[in-house]
């Protein structure tokens, strides 16, 4: 096994987590505005055009992209901790290590998903 030490909930739950992400992605794609023949870039009307989802606000984006981004990065961050765990090093030390590798890891993941929200014009 390539990580030993690491319980396979972790794993599941990460493989979960990915499938997730690539669903969002992709959903995200599909009820974009710029599928929209008749939608005009740069003209302040941001968000899904398609019928069902015209009550779907910025704000629920932004909701729903900062907590996929806070879940991969707790989640990663445990992962990580399961490893450095059974090292021998300063208490302090691995907690300033793991707090620093989630806010690194949470900061990568949110920029990528408002960039990708910002892309396809649902958010503004």
């Amino acid at each position: 096994m390539l990580f030993p030490r690491i319980e396979r909930k972790s794993i599941y739950s990460l493989m979960l987590l990915l499938v997730l992400t690539i669903t969002s992605r992709v959903f995200v794609y599909l009820v974009s505005p710029l599928r929209e023949p008749t939608f005009q870039p740069n003209s302040a009307n941001g968000g899904s055009l398609v019928p069902w989802m015209k009550g779907i606000t910025e704000s629920h984006w932004l909701w729903g992209a900062n907590v996929l981004a806070f879940l991969l990065s707790s989640n990663l961050t445990f992962i990580t901790w399961q490893q450095w765990v059974f090292h021998k090093n300063h208490q302090w030390l691995r907690l300033s290590l793991m707090v620093l590798t989630w806010i690194l890891l949470f900061s990568f993941f949110w920029i990528a998903f408002m960039s990708h929200l910002l892309s396809q014009w649902l958010i503004d």
